[in-house]
This record gives structure tokens, sequence and C-alpha cells, in this order.
């Protein structure tokens, strides 16, 4: 499939799943500068160029090393988060819906191959599903083989012993690149030689739930912002730049003199939990790392200092407003029309903006400076993970399915996924394909991150721009607590 198709098919899928899932200028008259649908009316189309970049998908013929084994027929049982969370590991049928039809086949094809059942999972809330993973657990039931429960509320369960080391599974290979790249890095995802939860492209919820910025094309052109692809590519998206190109749009629309959810911004920003620790790991900000067996801080710096008060300064610009504001988040203020930017995950870009009328691009989070070498991105917590119970026995055959529809998602729904991502109301140009690509590529995951559970940084992380200069004071407001959640983690995984 050529990539002028792709772009059609991560923001269809996420247009078919409408399930609610948790995750995380100088002002003038509305006359003289907000852009009106008259306007937008106005602007001739922005044309597709044509394709010059490579496809990303060609290559993707790797397999899987699993050997060919026959279960007997046997179930694959799991449980998942409800709503959207479930096609991660199930469709009931066909329906000729592309990404649906790619996943009832990736199934089929894993079940016939092992000659096991893959069956519907048992759905719950993610609260519910944390309290089913205990119970089980305590009744010593073999009823799961698989458990994708959300990545925050999993980690609480990580570290009380509910979960098998993953590392001692057979057929598990997470060095393939159907993982992230991070996963078998000691002292990020791995700690002592330990892996309790993984995350794979099996999981389409941590593809959907990547973090990105979205920029409205004819807002930007009316503005004179140009080159945004460019930008990014040579290396020049930092926080200063979108700062530069956002602190002055700010259009007063209902002439209140008050900064509302109704106004026009240059920049609608996500400013608390996942999709704020999102933009802070893009800048490069780190929160702990695992040396000597010990959880080191790593927030309290002077360049993360540096950080927040960038960002508090930001929040302050006339172009700039922080979601939620009266309860609309930056996604819903862009749908409404109301910015030419604005961060969000890329299934709240299928929530929000499935209905969008105008052309818009999708770029990834700006990093602190030049010198940064890499564009970084997290996925929302509120993803699955992969997890066994210690109650699960047939081992072998979770290994082999589960190493399989990782494989074989990466080969073939990966593709269709990011074509329904891209769809015809959606981001429209070929460039665009490149951009998500790059979203994709630069997610990272650390054992900080993985494991924060509700008691790591995530959470609190807002506080520190509540106000002008209380970055040193919420630091050691929450400090003492997160050390000892950190150090809780890390004595289960060297003396458990």
């Amino acid at each position: 499939m050529k990539k002028a198709n792709r772009i059609i098919a991560i923001l269809i899928s996420l247009l078919l799943t409408g399930s609610s899932i948790l995750s995380c200028g100088t002002a003038e008259t509305a006359e003289e500068t907000q852009v009106t649908s008259e306007t937008i009316a106005e602007t001739t189309a922005i044309e597709t160029e044509p394709e010059t970049e490579p496809d990303p998908f060609a290559d993707r013929t790797l397999q899987d090393s699993v050997p060919e084994l026959d279960f007997g027929g046997t179930d694959f049982r799991s449980m998942s988060q409800d709503g959207a969370c479930v096609q991660d590991i199930y469709v009931e049928d066909m329906t000729g819906e592309a990404l649906n039809d790619v996943i009832y086949n990736r199934n089929i094809s894993i079940s016939e191959r092992f000659n096991v059942n893959i069956t519907a999972p048992d759905d719950l809330a993610w609260d519910a599903l944390g309290r089913k993973v205990k119970a089980t657990v305590a009744a010593g039931d073999d009823a799961y083989d698989l458990v994708l429960g959300q990545m925050a509320e999993s980690s609480s369960a990580a570290l009380s012993g509910y979960f098998r080391n993953l590392l001692e599974l057979p057929h598990f290979n997470f060095e393939n690149p159907w993982y992230p790249k991070s996963m078998m890095q000691e002292g990020l995802s791995t700690v002592n030689g330990k892996l309790y939860m993984a995350v794979s492209d099996m999981l389409l919820s941590y593809t959907t739930y990547s973090w990105a910025v979205v920029f409205d094309k004819v807002y930007a052109e009316n503005y004179g912002i140009t080159g945004v692809y460019d930008i990014v590519r040579n290396g020049e998206w930092t926080l200063d730049k979108m700062i530069e190109l956002t602190e002055d749009i700010y259009t007063d629309t209902n002439n209140d003199g008050v900064k509302d959810e109704n106004d026009f911004y240059g920049l609608a920003y996500r400013a608390d939990g996942c999709g704020f620790i999102a933009s802070l790991y893009a800048l490069g900000v780190r929160t702990m790392e695992v040396k000597d067996q010990k959880a080191i801080m790593t927030l309290n710096t002077e360049t993360n200092a540096s950080i927040f008060e960038k960002i508090y300064s930001m929040l302050q610009k006339p172009g700039t407003c922080q979601g939620p504001m009266n309860g609309l988040w930056p996604e819903q203020i862009m749908k409404n029309g109301n910015s030419v930017f604005a961060t969000m995950s890329l299934y709240q870009i299928q929530r929000s903006m499935r209905e969008y009328d105008k052309a818009f691009g999708i770029i990834p989070l700006p990093k602190w400076s030049e010198e940064q070498k890499e564009y970084y991105s997290t996925s929302d917590a509120g993803c699955n993970v992969i997890t066994v119970l210690t109650t699960a026995q047939n081992l072998e055959m979770i290994g082999a399915v589960t190493e399989a529809l990782s494989a074989e998602s990466w080969r073939s729904v990966m593709p269709v996924l990011c074509d329904v991502a891209l769809g015809t109301k959606m981001a429209r140009d070929q460039e665009s394909i490149a951009m998500v690509d790059l979203v994709l590529d630069s997610r990272y995951i650390d054992f900080a991150y993985l494991y924060n559970g509700w008691d790591g940084w995530t959470f609190k992380s807002g506080e520190f721009i509540a106000q002008e200069g209380v970055f040193a004071s919420t630091y050691a407001k929450h400090e003492k607590a997160v050390q000892n959640h950190y150090d809780k983690l890390l004595k289960f995984f060297y003396e458990s």
C-alpha cells in the first residue's frame, strides 16, 4: 500500500473507536485578527505534495523466531481494559473496516499457526481490572493467560508481586523491533534482569496514546507561520520556537477582557498529568534513574528548574491557554476552532477532531534546544501493558502467542493503523506520514515512568507550574514520598 493511501489508514481507527478511555500577538480586536469561517473558505486548499519519502513499512518482513508449536485447540484467555483497548487483543468478526479486519486476520493467522483459540477478553474498567487481578492471584486461579491492564494501575500490581518476570518466559525476544528500543536496556524498563510489564506493537493503545502537537494549516498560514515541517526536520522545533510562533496570537473574541475558552489562541497546552509529562520528556527531563541498585532522583537540576520556569512563562503569554480551561481540554479547544497549535495524543485527535473540516498537520513535541539530538515523546499511562499473572501456568503458549501477535502486528497492523490515524478528515498531506513515524519512533519508556503508578512524579508535575518560582518548594514537598515509592520498587526488584 502506498503512503498516499496510508495517510487515510493513527486517526480513522481512532475514528471508529469512540469509546471513552482514561488517559492526561498583542491583543487586538476580533475584527482585526480573528480567523473566521469566511477567511477559511477564501483560503486556497493546500495541495498534497508529491510523494518523496520512502515507505517506512516496505521492509517489514522480519519474522519472529517462535518454532511451530501445536497447543491442541487450547483457549488463549485474557482480560483487558474496556472500551477501545479491547481491540489490542481481539475483534469479534470481519466488518469491512480496514483496521478491524487486519486485527481479525492477525488473530486468525496466529490461532491457526499454533492451534489455539484467541477468545474475547473479559473487559473491565481500569480500576475494576486491578481488583480482579488481586482477587485472581489471591485465589490461586489459572484463569487468564494474559492481562492487558492500564499502565499506571498495573505498576501498583507489579509491586504487590502479582506478575511473572517476562524475561523468564519462553519465546519473548524484547530485542525485536516490535518492542520499544528502551525495553531491554538495563536500568530503563529492565532492572536486575526483571521485567514485569512490557509494551509492544500488539497494543494499539500504546501507539494511539502517543503524545504530539497538532497545528491547523489554514490558521498557521494566515498568521504567517510557514515551513513547520522543515523546522522539525532541521532540528529547530524547540520550546523557544513554539513560544515564538504562538505567544502573540490572541483574540478576545467576546471582548470581555478575560481569557476564556471562547477566545482564539496560538497554543492550547496540556499542563498536567501524562500529557504534561510527555512534554517534559520531550524537553529532556528525566525524573529518576537506577544506579548501583538505588533510585537516584534526577528531577532537581538547574536545567529542569529553567524548563519549568520557561513553561510557566509561556503559560502567561497572551497566545497560550492551559487546558483544562473551564472544562475544555486542548483538543476540544482546537476542535472548536480556537487555536493554531495544540498538544494532544493521537487518540484525542481521533476523538475530538474527527469532524474537523480543515487541513491540519501532526508534529512531535518540541525539544529543549537544537543541541538535543532527538525528539522524544511518551505514551499516556492510560494505555495497556502486557503482564502475566503468577497463577498463569501455560507459559510456553503465552510466550509463543504473545510474541507472534506482536510480530504480526508490527508487520501488518501498524501500517493500516497509521493509515487510519491519518484519515481524510485528519492530516491530509504526505509529510504528515513521516511526522507520525517520527512521533512513534521517538516514544521513550523508562523505569520511572513505567512504574510511576500513582506515587511517582507524573501526577504531581502540574504543581511545578501552578505558580511562579515554586519549583524548589514543590520538589521538597514531594521528594520524600516519591523517593520512598521508588525505593520500595527497587527493593522488590532486587530482593524478591
